[in-house]
């Protein structure tokens, strides 16, 4: 199993406003299974290193929400630390940020592993999550960073692509990374068959990933070593100048020693209203509706409601409707990925109070 686990929580989780809000992103929902997606990453990061540290790298002003949610978890609240970003600045200096701090908890030898999760994804099961993970922390001991690439099922354009190359141990060494495709690439992805979504997950050892860092990124890494010989532990003062590089961006599309493991488990990273839904019908990952006992309808069918108050649908079919913060969301299913537009209208007419 890996040595350590760090858990990247910062994130806005824009497509699911209005329950997810700057004040309460994505993470903190709750995709109807009676716990929050990140208190269900937690427990999954439990399940793979079971004795040791798990840190959670987010922004400042989610910090206290994410210690109250950890706080829930009492096999695993004793284990969690938390390195608060001052501003978000991607995961490139994230990632950075949270190996820095991972070597003043453990201290550990620098050739340990670390899996880097997103706060915000459904998996299941966790067997299978915890077998694929194994096989990547064995490529990573070898000195690969590893990426876990899923098995596409349609011909997705949200999602970045991995190809892969030669088969290597549990794994294969990656031939590409490609950005997020249009229809057309994104059906020649699926009938070549050679290409996985990206997850976003990773797992490598520590020195491995900063040696990395230093060669094609050293603006993000050299701030950290200098401040590193401090007694300091506060996040570094520097971090807002850092530059706001992806870490796929950063080193991932960059280093040839990149291997990455096909995943056997169910992934969702839950990215619009329209997956919640079908992920409620489904009963995928424990999910269920949410805000049933409170909603009436009358001739009424396929709708999704999300919601925190009452509410009653008469002749209408197919929507979904959310009603979180007091805020309401009504949008044809299918339409799920126009919630991003709403969401850029407000802000461009100065209306971040409402996001």
């Amino acid at each position: 199993m890996v040595d350590s686990v760090m858990i990247l929580a910062g994130g806005s989780g824009s497509r699911l406003w209005p329950a997810s809000t700057a004040a309460r992103p994505k993470q903190f929902l709750d995709p109807g299974t009676g716990r929050s997606l990140l208190q269900m990453t937690l427990e999954r990061a439990a399940a793979v290193a079971p004795s040791g540290p798990i840190l959670i790298v987010t922004h400042h002003s989610q910090a206290a929400e994410v210690s109250r949610q950890c706080r829930d978890l009492e096999h695993v609240r004793d284990r969690v630390e938390i390195a608060a970003e001052p501003e978000m600045r991607n995961t490139g200096p994230a990632v950075a940020l949270g190996l820095f701090r991972l070597s003043r908890m453990e201290n550990a030898h620098p050739r340990a592993t670390t899996l880097v999760l997103a706060s915000d994804h459904l998996i299941s099961p966790v067997e299978a999550f915890a077998e694929d993970v194994e096989k990547a922390d064995l490529l990573a001991r070898e000195g690969f960073l590893v990426v876990f690439g899923v098995p596409p099922t349609r011909p997705e354009t949200g999602y970045g692509y991995i190809e892969a190359g030669e088969r290597h141990g549990p794994g294969r060494m990656v031939a590409s990374f490609r950005e997020k495709p249009d229809a057309e690439t994104a059906e020649e992805f699926l009938r070549r068959g050679s290409f996985s979504w990206n997850s976003g997950m990773f797992v490598f050892r520590r020195d491995v990933m900063l040696e990395e860092l230093d060669r094609f990124e050293p603006d993000i890494t050299a701030p950290f070593r200098t401040a590193h010989g401090s007694d300091r532990d506060e996040t570094p003062s520097f971090y807002g100048s850092l530059p706001a590089q992806s870490l796929d961006r950063a080193v991932m599309e960059r280093s040839t020693r990149v291997a990455m493991v096909e995943t056997t488990f169910r992934w969702n990273d839950v990215g619009s209203w329209d997956e919640m839904a079908a992920l409620a019908e489904e009963g995928a990952f424990g999910a269920g509706p949410a805000g049933e006992a409170s909603l009436v309808t009358v001739e009424s069918k396929n709708n999704y409601v999300y919601a925190d108050q009452p509410v009653a649908l008469c002749g209408v079919d197919d929507l979904v409707v959310v009603v979180r913060n007091g805020r309401v969301l009504v949008a044809r299913r299918g339409k799920g990925q126009l919630v991003k537009e709403v969401v850029d209208i407000l802000r461009a007419r100065g209306r971040d109070e409402e996001l």
